[in-house]
């Protein structure tokens, strides 16, 4: 076996195994009134259960039909009335069977796959927004693309294809085993002729079965191997061509005003033209593969026939037999041939294993990475709320960024952070708040201290006005009346009556507006330490003097700790540290008095 085989099935068994093992509550709703709880894996593996026990019954069922076959058409040859109706009655009773146990075997395969899906999603959505690892894969350089198609689909996908697939070939080995008994037997009581020789070849049918099924598995694999690969880029593509539609309706505005609408077109046809390359090598391969499996199958279904023939002619054997045993050489050739039959799909499915093990596979790298930080984070009891000493920073590929940086915040106090644009002031937050991971030094925080940063961009959620306001806020909620004051100070008071609209905001609002609801939003949130990456940047001065200043007298002991260029908020601060992307790495940070902050500069 392959290495890439028992990688594969490593990441089957650790993509499967945790819901069949789930300790997690699970509620079983009989009906409105009716309900209970108990842990997931019984639930999951009690369905299971069940569809493969009706599986395995209709495997029973086939036997059945199989054996009915016989004596319906040696009833029609023998033309015995009597027979025929005592036939078609036990076939009116099988075939009653066959409705209810596919009826309910759909049922519970889906009641399965949806409970199935809901606990996977939930699992690797709590993975994903753990710790930030969403942010942190993108810092990392995110090699698992479209994470959100990952979690939407590649999961259905996944679940629906191992479930089908697995019981599948469980119900391919059971019908080999039962059917091969009744080629087997047949084979005794007709031995293979050749040229009118007779061939002392016990269970000859069952080996020709099996030959033409290896031979076919064979050709299948030859010609359909690259299709797992291909199937994997057409997810990618298919999700990067969907995620520029969305990047484009997002930044509608910018692009409007831009003129920007030949350059979208263009980039959403160079994006779209590699779906269809993708899809052209499809189209050939399984063109191909179509070609083979097809002149197969009906190869498959006159092969019994012709083996059978001559006895038939002679006089040997009747009808009965002749179809009975096409059936089951049928049967068998079909389980021998799961492969072959399935190839397409196991090439689907080999693809959403790898891109939903890789996904798993990049968030542990993140998680991890976020452990082993070269930078110690802890706390400290002191007067100041926080505490940086000799931080230093890096690119991802090694390229100094900050050297050293000394610095002592103390409750209340706010600190302007003064750089040349890319000297790593963003990144130096990021390193404070514990995302970035190649940094050196030590970061001491107030025991207890919540540390709140607003962006550029703020960010909106989707609901009402009142929910963006309150967010990420899940329990206590601010009154009405604060929220109506912090609306006043903030100069967005026309707001108000829309508080309760739910609407895609963050389409509404200008980017000042923006801005000053995200500050409005830190006031409610009442954090200990308060970061501003460029957050006032689209505020006139005005109204950035009157934000700040609300966000000083509402927040009297948070401290303050900005990021900008603008020379106006230098006496909205008490204190202007300039840091710099030095040349040597002796150089140090400079805390510089608000006074002699623009000579400096």
């Amino acid at each position: 076996m392959g290495n890439d085989t028992r990688s594969r099935l490593s990441a089957v068994w650790q993509l499967t195994t945790p819901y069949f093992f789930s300790k997690d509550p699970g509620v079983v709703r009989i009906s409105s009134r009716l309900k209970f709880t108990v842990a997931e894996r019984w639930i999951g593996g009690s369905l299971l259960l069940v569809v493969l026990a009706i599986e395995f019954g209709q495997v029973g069922l086939s036997v059945l039909l199989n054996s009915w076959n016989a004596e319906f058409y040696n009833a029609l040859q023998t033309k015995n009335v009597g027979a025929f109706w005592h036939q078609l009655a036990i076939f009116s009773v099988i075939a009653a069977a066959f409705i209810i146990s596919s009826v309910y075997q759909l049922y519970l395969n889906q009641w399965l796959q949806i409970r199935w899906r809901r606990w996977m999603t939930e699992r690797y959505v709590h993975r994903w927004l753990q710790n930030s690892t969403h942010y942190r894969m993108r810092l990392h350089g995110e090699t698992a693309d479209n994470p959100d198609q990952r979690i939407a689909e590649d999961i259905a996908l996944y679940i629906g294809r191992t479930l089908s697939l697995g019981i599948g070939f469980l119900s391919s080995i059971t019908s080999l085993v039962s059917f091969s008994i009744i080629l087997w037997g047949i084979s005794a009581e007709v031995p293979l002729q050749i040229a009118g020789y007779h061939i002392g070849a016990h269970g000859y049918l069952v080996w020709l079965a099996a030959i033409f099924a290896l031979v076919a598995s064979v050709g299948a694999h030859l010609i359909g191997r690259t299709l797992a690969s291909l199937n994997f880029s057409r997810q990618r593509r298919e999700a990067d061509f969907r995620f520029g539609l969305v990047h484009l309706r997002e930044n509608s505005e910018q692009i409007a005003l831009l003129r920007g609408e030949n350059a979208e077109r263009n980039i959403l046809r160079d994006r779209f033209s590699d779906i269809v390359t993708n899809w052209h090598d499809i189209m050939r391969r399984q063109k191909f593969l179509t070609f083979f499996t097809t002149g197969y199958n009906q190869i498959a279904v006159v092969l019994p026939f012709l083996i059978m023939a001559p006895h038939y002619f002679a006089g040997a054997i009747m009808l009965g037999v002749m179809t009975q045993t096409a059936g089951a050489f049928g049967q068998v050739q079909s389980s021998m041939s799961f492969f072959v039959n399935s190839y397409t799909d196991l090439a689907e499915w080999i693809a959403v294993v790898d891109r939903l093990s890789g996904f798993s596979d990049q968030m542990q790298l993140a998680s991890t990475a976020s452990e082993t930080s070269a930078v110690s984070m802890g706390t400290t009891n002191a007067n100041g709320v926080l505490s940086l000493a000799g931080i230093s920073l890096a690119t991802p590929g090694g390229k100094k960024l900050l050297n050293s940086v000394n610095l002592n915040i103390e409750p209340g106090e706010s600190v302007l952070l003064m750089a040349p644009s890319g000297a790593g002031k963003t990144t130096l937050l990021r390193t404070i708040l514990g995302y970035w991971p190649h940094a050196t030094g030590e970061i001491l925080t107030r025991s207890g201290a919540r540390l709140l940063a607003l962006p550029q961009k703020p960010y909106f959620p989707l609901g009402s006005l009142h929910s963006v306001l309150t967010y990420p806020a899940t329990e206590a909620q601010p009154s009405d009346e604060e929220i109506s004051d912090i609306l006043k100070l903030t100069g967005l008071e026309h707001l108000e009556p829309s508080l309760n609209v739910v609407d895609r905001w963050n389409n509404i609002l200008s980017v000042g507006e923006q801005q000053r609801i995200a500050l409005a939003r830190a006031i409610l949130l009442r954090p200990d330490i308060l970061f501003l990456d460029e957050a006032t940047s689209a505020l006139d001065e005005a109204a950035e003097a009157r934000v700040l200043t609300a966000i000083r007298n509402k927040l009297p002991d948070t401290a303050i700790v900005s990021i900008g260029h603008r020379s106006s908020l230098l006496q909205l601060h008490d204190r202007v540290v300039h840091v710099s992307a030095s040349a040597s790495d002796e150089e140090q940070a400079l805390a510089v008095p608000p006074k002699s902050a623009a000579a400096a500069e």
